[in-house]
C-alpha cells in the first residue's frame, strides 16, 4: 500500500539519466493530498493494529471508504461499508432525492450493503420512484438487483432456506462464504458467482 506512493514520488523526482533510489537512512516524502490528515491518520493506526472507533466510523463511512480503496485495505473498506450500510441514521436519510447519488456511489465503491439498502428503498417506495426518479444514468447491471430487492419485498420466503443464491442478502452471501473460507469482499454478483463455482466443485 505505502510502497506505491514512495514509488511515485520517486517517479517524481527521476531524470532522464537517473533513477532515484532510497538508501539507507535517506528520507523520502511523498505528499498526500486526496485524503484528509485525520482519516489517513485512522488509516496508518489501522494498518498497525488499531481499530477505528465506531462514532468516527459512523460519521466519516465516505471518506474512509473511499481512502481504503485507493489504498487498498480491503478489511477496514468492509468495516466501514458494513457502518455506512447499517448505521440507522444513514439509511434514514436515504431519501427520493438522494437515492440515485446513494446508488450510484455503492455501486462505484463496490458496497453491496449499502447498494441492498438502497435497493430495498427503491423496493419499498416504488411508487414514488418512478415518478420522480429519473434511471438513465443508472448502469444497466443494476436492474438484476432492484428486481432482486423488489421481488424480496413481494416474498415471505426465506432464499437461505431455499439454497437461493440469487435471492439472498448480502450479509446471508457473505455468512456462506466465510463458512466455506472465501473471501467475502466484491460485488452482490460476484459473491454469487462464487458460491455457485464452488458449489458445482463439490
Amino acid at each position: 500500500m505505502l510502497a506505491s506512493l514512495f514509488e511515485s514520488s520517486a517517479i517524481a523526482k527521476r531524470t532522464r539519466s537517473s533513477r532515484v533510489s532510497i538508501g539507507i537512512g535517506e528520507v523520502a516524502t511523498a505528499s498526500i493530498t486526496d485524503v484528509k490528515p485525520e482519516i489517513f491518520r485512522h488509516l496508518l493506526y489501522y494498518l498497525y493494529g488499531g481499530s477505528v472507533p465506531a462514532t468516527f466510523m459512523k460519521a466519516h463511512a465516505k471518506e474512509i471508504i473511499d481512502a481504503a480503496d485507493k489504498y487498498d485495505i480491503v478489511n477496514l473498506k468492509l468495516e466501514a461499508k458494513s457502518m455506512k450500510a447499517h448505521a440507522k441514521e444513514i439509511i434514514e436519510v436515504i431519501t427520493i432525492d438522494n437515492v440515485l447519488d446513494n446508488l450510484l456511489y455503492a455501486d462505484a465503491k463496490n458496497c453491496a450493503l449499502l447498494k441492498e439498502a438502497v435497493m430495498d428503498f427503491l423496493a419499498e417506495h416504488h411508487n414514488e420512484a418512478v415518478k420522480k426518479v429519473t434511471f438513465a444514468d443508472v448502469p444497466g447491471h443494476l436492474m438484476k438487483d432492484l428486481l432482486v430487492a423488489f421481488g424480496r419485498s413481494k416474498s415471505e420466503d426465506k432464499a437461505e432456506e431455499k439454497g437461493d443464491y440469487d435471492a439472498m442478502r448480502v450479509s446471508e452471501l457473505r455468512s456462506k462464504l466465510n463458512e466455506m473460507g472465501l473471501d467475502v469482499d466484491g460485488s452482490r454478483e460476484a459473491m454469487i458467482d462464487t458460491l455457485k463455482k464452488s458449489a458445482k466443485g463439490n
